[in-house]
């Protein structure tokens, strides 16, 4: 007979694993697995790109990957029913007894459709353009019939509790970085870069994350003489459109794009820079970042950060105590913040120190994850939903 009080085996349900924007994914996983939870990952897709994550080699908990169906017309209806078919015939086999979903659109779907037809219980983690992009009814469904949610920032979760009327618990988890890789620890910079200040940005090439404001308040430090350096670190569907406005803008002297890198590149570009920035805003369909994690890392790194007021990027800095804060789409704002840091080290470093104690007390992987591990030990140890609910300490937003 099986032990009511252990903890059940959960199946993290992802659409594909390992994939090198979602890393804090990965972090989550191999720390659970450190603490003793048993997992098994369930993916939708194999990885598209050749690169993974090198952590990704540290990974016990088996990885099993959907079968793929190609069909014209009703191919992805026909998808969607092989893929809930494997879901449930994996469960029976591999005695998995909770489903954890990552991101509210696909994957909870597919919890949402397989614990309607088994009645295993499932979670489910919703980030942000996820969460903002789907319509209010389409989340509440998959909400109320959760035995939890965890969403990563508390806006997120005020937005959940003001949009959702439920009694399913909602927890507030901030992703995290793992404060032995991203320490402050600057190498010596190329002669090319310590000649001027060099000011760092990292993201997908997607409108949410500001990258022609960027570029325009470049244009204005370049126009009233400042000298420096500015790189792009990314890739995405805005590439043609940003490398044809730093031509247009005369910046092909002072602005570069540098495509993908590994994160071990990533952390050479943080040890390096001056100034990190991220003008992030609303795109117009809605779209919007969480707290972006390159922001963390920078912290993290001792980096003092640009970047604007808007969604959950508040509970992450504090204007002028461990960064800057500006309006979104506002070229000479963010010219001006940028233009006050360059010409003040000592500024630099103060805001720098800040941004490095604030994630160290709010954004450590390891205790936000330990967190997380609470919640499924209290639940999946529960033989049905909202007998205990755990009590965590939240940080309440800055």
């Amino acid at each position: 007979m099986k032990n009511p009080n252990r903890i059940k085996k959960i199946a993290y349900l992802v659409k594909m694993f390992p994939k090198l924007s979602e890393t804090f994914i990965l972090q989550e996983i191999l720390e659970l697995e450190r603490l003793g939870l048993p997992l098994i990952i369930l993916s939708l897709c194999p990885p598209s790109e050749t690169e993974t994550h090198p952590q990704f080699d540290q990974l016990t908990s088996p990885v099993l990957y959907a079968p793929v169906v190609f069909n014209e017309g009703n191919g992805q209806s026909i998808q969607q029913a092989l893929w809930s078919s494997w879901i449930t015939e994996t469960i029976r086999e591999y005695d998995i007894e909770h489903l954890h979903a990552h991101y509210v659109t696909e994957p909870t779907d597919l919890a949402w459709q397989v614990h309607r037809e088994t009645g295993i219980s499932y979670s489910f983690t919703t980030h942000a353009k996820d969460l903002f992009l789907s319509t209010q009814e389409d989340v509440a469904r998959k909400v109320n019939d959760a035995q939890f949610v965890l969403t990563c920032t508390e806006y997120n979760k005020d937005y959940l509790q003001q949009h959702v009327q439920s009694d399913t618990p909602i927890y507030r988890s901030y992703h995290g970085v793992d404060l032995d890789v991203f320490t402050p620890q600057r190498h010596e910079a190329s002669n090319e870069v310590t000649t001027r200040p060099f000011i760092l940005s990292i993201g997908r090439f997607r409108p949410k994350k500001g990258f022609p404001t960027l570029l325009h308040a470049c244009a204005s430090l370049k126009n009233t003489g400042h000298a420096f350096h500015c790189v792009l670190v990314g890739y995405g569907p805005l590439e043609h459109e940003l490398q044809q406005m730093i031509r247009e803008l005369g910046l092909d002297d002072c602005v570069y794009i540098t495509g993908k890198v590994p994160r071990d590149g990533v952390l050479n570009w943080y040890r390096q820079a001056s100034v990190f920035v991220l003008p992030c805003q609303i795109a117009e369909d809605g779209d919007r970042d969480g707290i972006p994690n390159v922001l963390v890392e920078a912290m993290a790194m001792g980096l003092p950060v640009v970047s604007t007021s808007i969604a959950s990027i508040p509970e992450l800095i504090l204007d002028g105590h461990n960064g800057l804060l500006v309006s979104p789409r506002h070229n000479e704002s963010l010219a001006q913040a940028l233009s006050t840091l360059l010409h003040d080290p000592t500024r630099r470093v103060s805001l720098g120190l800040n941004a490095r104690k604030t994630v160290e007390e709010h954004f450590c992987a390891s205790k936000n994850i330990h967190d997380i591990y609470t919640i499924f030990s209290a639940f999946t140890s529960q033989t049905s939903k909202g007998k205990r609910f755990p009590q965590l300490q939240q940080v309440p937003s800055r």
